[in-house]
């Protein structure tokens, strides 16, 4: 009898069985990498909209710093922003800049807040 060299079928697809299952784990990493990405780029871009607002409210009169109701941020589709101010004190207010956007887990916020005073 001759010693028949190679390999057998079933060793083959037993080989193409790990690397398809390897395949299919490097997949679902590299989705779980793009999709986290993404929510951080959402946070980044959601980080420059409210500190464009919070330098719009330090450049105006004191008179003018007014509450902003949940709106969608302009070019920004995807971002809705809202101003909140408040008068702890006389002469000074808090205003808090709150950006919503949909998120793996839904809405997610982020919020700056900062004080203005009307010092003379």
């Amino acid at each position: 009898r001759r010693k028949q060299r190679g390999f057998t079928l079933i060793e083959i697809l037993i080989v193409i069985t790990f690397f398809a299952a390897g395949a299919v784990v490097l997949l679902q990493i590299f989705s779980m990498g793009l999709y986290g990405s993404v929510d951080n780029e959402n946070t980044m871009i959601a980080t420059a909209l409210a500190q464009e607002k919070m330098e719009e409210v330090r450049n105006v009169l004191y008179a003018s710093v007014l509450p902003e109701v949940r709106a969608q941020v302009p070019n920004y589709t995807s971002f809705e922003r809202e101003v909140l101010v408040a008068a702890p004190v006389s002469n000074l207010k808090q205003v808090t800049v709150n950006i919503y956007w949909n998120g793996k887990t839904g809405d997610v916020k982020i919020s700056l807040v900062t004080y203005v005073s009307n010092i003379i």
